[in-house]
């Protein structure tokens, strides 16, 4: 190889926090493509155009690539927290976007996880630094400072609510949460009770 094929090969290589991006990205990939049970680091590394020595030197397995897959989606990304300016499309938009996430990898990676892990609540898996509840806090905030409810609301459970309903539906029946089923959520369950404060 030349020194200026070198150099060029250097400029385009990924680091830091674009490197991750992509890795991650590949395994959402290689997770709707063959499932927990068929992903391997070598096909991570293939997709993401890196070798396995730099996976490993970041992840220890499988497991803890996938869970960072997951984690990297939770909570939402600050650009991607919905603004449809009321609460109700805020809230429905949350648990869109909290499908979109579980069809890309906790779908396909639930079962596996649970049983290569094994024992560990799914809480502390996906959130081992514990939650923070940050896309709701800017939810309910926006709600509060729009006059359509009182800082009272603001509730911890209030801030966990929506998402744990979603969870438990999409877990206990292994599919994506129907537009009906969202609406449900928010609008028979979550809005009474936060309007109610």
């Amino acid at each position: 190889m030349s020194t200026s094929q070198e150099q060029d090969k250097l400029k385009t290589r990924r680091r830091g926090k674009e490197l991750e991006a992509a890795i991650l990205q590949a395994v959402r990939e290689e997770l709707n493509e063959r499932g927990y049970s068929n992903l391997t680091m070598d096909g991570v590394a293939e997709r993401s155009g890196t070798s396995k020595a730099v996976l490993y030197r970041r992840w220890a397995n499988r497991a803890e690539i996938v869970l960072a897959a997951i984690r990297e989606r939770v909570p939402l990304p600050l650009e991607e927290v919905p603004d449809y300016g009321n609460l109700r499309d805020d809230v429905c938009g949350v648990l869109r976007s909290m499908n979109q996430n579980n069809i890309e990898v906790m779908m396909k990676a639930f079962y596996g996880l649970v049983t290569e892990i094994g024992g560990m609540p799914l809480a502390s898996l996906i959130f081992p630094e514990g939650r923070n509840n940050r896309t709701m806090t800017i939810v309910l905030q926006r709600a509060v400072d729009r006059g359509e409810i009182s800082a009272e609301a603001v509730t911890p459970r209030m801030l966990t609510l929506p998402a744990d309903l979603a969870r438990n539906e999409i877990i206990l029946y292994n599919k994506p949460m129907s537009e009906q089923t969202i609406a449900e959520i928010v609008d028979e369950v979550y809005l009474p009770l936060v309007l109610k404060r």
